[in-house]
C-alpha cells in the first residue's frame, strides 16, 4: 500500500522543500528516507555532493537507500526525464507500491544554468503524471538565486516544510503555461557577432562547418553538439519553414542557433518528451535535447529558434 500524502492515489506527487540551513534540510530529508525504507518502498537519493554527505552521516550505514550520482542522473533535462521514467517503470513493474526520490535539480548554485531545468521541473508534472512516485526536490535558499526559487514555486504542486507540515502550493502554474511562456523568451544576447553564418544549409553542410569551427571542444562534447545541430537543421527543413539560418559563436563557450521562419512546434513538451502524433514529427528536437547539455527553444516575430550551447557553464 502506498504511504505518504499521495496514499490511495496512483498519481505523481511532486514536492519542493526550501531550507535555509543544514538542520532544516535534514529535518525534511531524514524522515522522508527512513519512512520510505520502513514501508518497503524503493527510496532513491540523487543529491549534490554536499547534501549527500550530510544525509549519509545522518542515516545508518545499512539504510538500504539507492544512491544515484547527481551528475549522471541529470546530464540534460530530457535525458533525466527519460532515465527516471525507465527506472520508475522498472521498479513499479516489479511490484513496488510507490517509488520515493529525493534530489537536487541543477541550478546556478550548483554551477549550472537554470533555464533548461526550469522546463524540466514543469514538464515532469505531465511526464510522470500517472506514476505512483513521490519526488522531493530540495532547494537550499542560501545558494539558490531568487529567480530559481520563483520558478520552483511555479512548478511544484506541493510543498514540504522543515517542521513536518505538508501543503498544496497555491502558487503553482499549469505546466504547459510555464513551457509556452518560456518559449516566448528571446534567446540571450551573444558576445559580439557570430563567427560563422550559414544560409539554407543542409544537415551535412552544418555538420562539416561545425567540425571546422568548434574543434577546440572536448571530442565527445563536439560530437554531441554536431549531431544535435544536424538533427535541428533537419527538423527545421522538415517541420519548419524556409529560410533556415545557422549562426555560431566560439569563445569560452560555443553557441549555435538554428532559426527558421515557422512558428515552431505546437506541443509545449517538444524536445523534453518523445515525439507524439507521428513517427518523426519532433523527433529531431528530442534527439537534440538528449545530446545537447543546454538546449532552449524560442518563438518570436522572426520565426522559431533553437539555441544549443556547449562548453563551461
Amino acid at each position: 500500500m502506498r504511504t505518504g500524502p499521495a496514499a490511495g492515489t496512483g498519481s505523481y506527487h511532486h514536492e519542493a522543500a526550501l531550507h535555509g540551513d543544514d538542520d532544516e534540510f535534514l529535518a525534511v530529508a531524514v524522515p522522508f528516507v527512513r519512512e520510505g525504507l520502513a514501508a518497503g518502498e524503493p527510496t532513491w537519493i540523487a543529491l549534490a555532493e554536499r547534501d549527500a554527505g550530510l544525509l549519509r552521516r545522518a542515516l545508518p550505514r545499512s539504510a538500504g537507500a539507492r544512491w544515484l550520482a547527481m551528475d549522471r542522473q541529470y546530464p540534460t533535462p530530457a535525458a533525466a526525464i527519460r532515465t527516471y521514467h525507465e527506472q520508475f517503470t522498472e521498479a513499479l513493474g516489479a511490484g513496488a507500491p510507490q517509488v520515493r526520490v529525493i534530489g537536487n535539480v541543477p541550478h546556478p548554485g550548483h554551477g549550472t544554468r537554470w533555464a533548461g531545468w526550469a522546463r524540466y521541473e514543469a514538464a515532469i508534472n505531465h511526464a510522470f503524471a500517472t506514476l505512483p512516485v513521490w519526488s522531493l526536490c530540495c532547494y537550499d535558499t542560501r545558494i539558490t538565486p531568487r529567480p530559481v526559487l520563483d520558478g520552483v514555486l511555479r512548478t511544484h504542486p506541493h510543498l514540504a516544510a522543515p517542521d513536518g507540515t505538508r501543503a498544496a502550493n497555491p502558487a503553482v502554474v499549469d505546466p504547459e503555461a510555464v513551457l509556452v511562456e518560456g518559449m516566448r523568451t528571446p534567446p540571450p544576447a551573444e558576445p559580439g557577432p557570430p563567427g560563422l553564418v550559414l544560409h539554407e544549409p543542409s544537415p551535412a553542410a552544418a555538420r562539416h562547418a561545425l567540425l571546422a569551427f568548434a574543434a577546440r571542444l572536448d571530442r565527445d562534447e563536439l560530437e554531441d553538439l554536431v549531431l544535435a545541430v544536424s538533427e535541428v537543421v533537419d527538423n527545421a527543413w522538415v517541420h519548419g519553414a524556409p529560410p533556415v539560418r545557422v549562426a555560431l559563436w566560439t569563445g569560452e563557450r560555443t553557441v549555435v542557433t538554428v532559426t527558421d521562419a515557422g512558428a515552431g512546434p505546437s506541443d509545449p513538451y517538444a524536445g523534453l518528451l518523445p515525439a507524439k502524433g507521428s513517427a518523426t514529427a519532433g523527433l529531431g528536437l528530442w534527439m537534440a535535447h538528449q545530446l545537447g547539455r543546454e538546449v532552449s527553444l524560442h518563438r518570436g516575430p522572426g520565426g522559431f529558434t533553437v539555441r544549443i550551447a556547449a562548453g563551461p557553464s
